[in-house]
């Protein structure tokens, strides 16, 4: 598993800031010539398997054995996924669980009636070129550069917090960061693996910043980002973001997850970089959470459709149009259109 989401370090990180405990999960159901599967997943006091908050994914490795046969790999597949897949339906799950995109074929969690659902992410693959990019970033970049913003990694994580802060108060949301958790993922992972990038305005103020988790020969993860508001119109994000894969390409980073492109307005936005899209898929069980959170889409949808329908109604008729298209004519009162003549 290439990525830093695996290593010791983060899961010594995630276990003393969140409160879980490490659950690594090793499969070779025909033993160690075989195929085999790996998750890295992290279970609460009763023993149930989650996903921490703000953790893109559960990173998955699965091995097949050595072939050229697409049959052979699916039944592999088939046949290590049912072992986890069993070991989910004992332990039990907490809330939604995301795997990576190594999980191209979830039907073993749907033959054991989890619910699963369809989540997207963009992987910018390296070596990046920024001329595949959207003219319109493009534009923003070099508007950002020519007024005088500045991007560099950065080790005053105050200035970042400051930025994540700036993201969260606009639209309403908590990372549940401290700038002590913050501290303690650097000091755990060294600065090689936990990357902070900040983009400066003219003046030396901080304008936005980026936190991504880094192994040498993975895909890097964007973990969190903020930008605080005046700064937004400036160009400065995707000039941080432009500086941030440059650097990563030359870390060794094989490629870049954005670690996520559901929200509309954020897939729009992220679609421009030229990256691919990729599918990951949600897990949930049928207990008292998932089910409020299924009670909450179903609410949002139907308001959604209630106000598609309002949109598209036809314009009201006015009740003497109304009284008239249902009044039929007297002869002496219809043309000759109206009888059916010729006009």
């Amino acid at each position: 598993m290439d990525t830093a989401l695996a290593t010791a370090e983060w899961q010594a990180f995630t276990a003393e800031y969140w409160g879980v405990a490490p659950a690594r999960l090793e499969y070779a159901p025909r033993g160690p010539g075989g195929p085999g599967l790996q998750a890295v997943f992290y279970a609460d006091r009763k023993g149930r398997l989650l996903l921490p908050p703000y953790q893109p994914h559960v990173p998955l490795g699965f091995r097949p054995t050595p072939t050229g046969a697409a049959y052979r790999i699916q039944r592999q597949w088939l046949e290590t996924a049912r072992l986890l897949v069993e070991d989910m339906l004992r332990r039990g799950i907490r809330g939604e669980v995301t795997f990576s995109p190594a999980v191209a074929d979830p039907r073993p969690w749907l033959w054991s009636q989890f619910r699963v659902s369809p989540r997207f992410t963009n992987f910018i693959d390296f070596p990046f070129d920024l001329g595949m990019v959207d003219r319109a970033v493009r534009q923003h970049v070099q508007r950002a550069a020519r007024a005088g913003f500045v991007c560099r990694r950065s080790d005053r994580l105050d200035e970042a917090m400051a930025c994540l802060a700036g993201s969260e108060g606009r639209q309403g949301f908590s990372y549940g960061m401290t700038l002590a958790g913050l501290e303690l993922a650097e000091r755990l992972l060294g600065r090689e693996q936990f990357r902070v990038y900040v983009g400066y305005a003219p003046d030396g103020q901080p304008a936005t910043a980026r936190v991504v988790l880094h192994r040498p020969g993975g895909r890097a993860c964007d973990w969190m980002a903020g930008t605080i508001e005046r700064y937004l119109p400036s160009g400065a994000i995707p000039l941080l973001l432009a500086h941030v894969l440059e650097d990563l390409q030359q870390a060794g980073a094989a490629g870049y997850n954005s670690c996520g492109a559901d929200v509309e307005s954020v897939a729009y936005a992220k679609t421009m970089w030229g990256g691919r899209l990729m599918t990951q898929y949600s897990i949930l069980a049928y207990d008292f959470r998932p089910m409020k959170h299924l009670a909450g889409d179903m609410l949002r949808f139907w308001r959604r459709r209630r106000a598609a329908v309002r949109r598209h109604a036809p314009p009201a008729i006015p009740p003497s149009a109304a009284e008239g298209a249902n009044h039929e004519p007297a002869a002496c009162d219809a043309t000759p259109s109206a009888l059916g003549a010729p006009p």
